[in-house]
């Protein structure tokens, strides 16, 4: 090969994708490298913004709010559900409501040191369904 022939060989132009343009000793390896950059942080923020939806809790499709009537007898199941568990509606540690074929039910955690009760509720009546003591019945 001549010198001439060798010449026109190492200046033959990179192709723009090539990945040897970040190792050249060119002041294009710069810009090269902060492309680079700039990729590899879209794939983190992309990767991150799809697990933010996963702390959603799951939710029923026939999961829906209380109908007005269930929502008059809140009172109502709140007060029965003490009353039931022989404790004060303050010892209710948490509430919640449930919409399952049809008929809507309040669910109350009641704690009383180390007793824990959970109470299900007839939403549309206020009528005790379940008492369950959460430890004593494993």
């Amino acid at each position: 090969m001549s010198v001439h022939q060798q010449h026109e060989h190492r200046t033959h132009p990179l192709h723009p994708l090539s990945p040897r343009h970040l190792f050249l000793r060119t002041g294009r390896r710069r810009y090269y490298r902060c492309g680079l950059a700039a990729l590899l942080l879209l794939a983190m923020l992309g990767g991150v913004c799809t697990h933010a939806g996963a702390v959603v809790p799951y939710r029923a499709p026939d999961d829906i709010g209380p109908s007005p009537l269930a929502r008059q007898h809140l009172e109502s199941c709140r007060n029965n559900a003490a009353a039931a568990a022989s404790l004060r509606v303050s010892d209710i540690e948490s509430e919640s409501f449930s919409n399952r074929n049809e008929r809507e039910y309040y669910r109350f955690v009641l704690r009383e040191g180390r007793r824990e009760i959970l109470v299900i509720c007839d939403a549309a009546t206020a009528v005790i369904r379940r008492q369950i003591d959460i430890w004593g019945e494993l």
